[in-house]
């Protein structure tokens, strides 16, 4: 089955593959029996620490500073201490994955709400709709584009 990736009010159609920004990536998707989910770890902003582990949409590992509100495979919901948040993944339906979160990238902050993805550069990006044609996508500072 085919899903879509909503990634701050971006729909990537055509079940992405992964998400990357220069030569990171924030996250991978696949999707099982259950439907679509994310693996990830997420590391401090100097890039050396992993500050939470994601597997097949369940939180593996947290640090103590951070709050794990949801860990269940269809919604995840983690929260520093002053309440922000640093990932969220919903599962919508079955061929629907929102992420949302806060992705340390080489000393700068990648952040990603529900309504759009703030792009390194400080642009916002929205309402865009890309195919991933079952590959990756990679935010630039201006858009977000598939791989290949």
């Amino acid at each position: 089955m085919t899903y879509t990736l909503l990634f701050g009010n971006n729909f990537i159609s055509d079940s992405p593959k992964s998400v990357e920004c220069g030569s990171t990536t924030l996250f991978s998707l696949g999707e099982d029996s259950n439907g679509p989910y994310m693996t990830t770890k997420l590391s401090d902003l100097s890039g050396t620490h992993v500050i939470l582990s994601i597997d097949k949409n369940i939180c593996t590992y947290c640090t103590h500073d951070l709050v794990l509100k949801k860990n269940e495979r269809r919604h995840i919901l983690i929260h520093n201490k002053e309440r922000e948040n640093v990932i969220q993944s919903r599962i919508l339906d079955k061929a629907t994955i929102l992420v949302s979160g806060m992705f340390s990238i080489k000393k700068s902050v990648l952040v990603v709400t529900q309504n759009y993805v703030t792009s390194l550069s400080g642009k916002r990006i929205m309402h865009s709709r890309i195919s991933a044609k079952n590959g990756s996508v990679t935010v630039t500072d201006e858009e977000i584009v598939p791989d290949g």
